[in-house]
């Protein structure tokens, strides 16, 4: 079993501001995956792992735009 471990539940949720269906999305990391997270927090002085994935998605989605 490897050790890069982050798993991602999906759900599905009524928004409360319209009704409609939306996604909601549970990330879990645990091993190398959580160490990188932890790197990342204490280099950038980030508090939690919430603002470490976001830089992620965001930084990752960006990155996607400027090759396409």
């Amino acid at each position: 079993m490897s050790d890069d471990v982050l798993t991602i539940l999906a759900e599905k949720f009524q928004s409360g501001e319209n009704g409609k269906e939306v996604d909601g999305l549970t990330l879990i990391i645990d091993g190398k995956v959580k160490d990188i997270f932890e790197i990342i927090k204490s280099k950038q002085g980030i508090e939690d792992n919430t603002e470490v994935f976001k830089q992620i998605v965001v930084g990752g989605i960006n990155q996607i735009i400027r090759n396409e």
